[in-house]
């Protein structure tokens, strides 16, 4: 997935997926810097590598839980 793609979803709740990978993180994108995208979660914050990232699904005025 690309950034310029990425970026789009800054600041926005997301549910992003890896697949196969077995990451499956749903939060507010913060930060895209290179291959990184840094997420804020009810748990904190995580980084995810753009490289394996599958899906994202921007979440429109819902509430959700991990």
């Amino acid at each position: 997935m690309t950034n310029e793609i990425i970026q789009n979803c800054i600041g926005k709740q997301c549910y992003i997926s890896s697949g196969s990978f077995g990451t499956n993180v749903t939060g507010k994108v913060i930060h895209v810097n290179e291959n990184w995208i840094e997420v804020e979660t009810k748990k904190g914050k995580e980084l995810i590598n753009a490289e394996f990232v599958q899906r994202i699904k921007i979440m429109q005025n819902r509430r959700f839980s991990e």
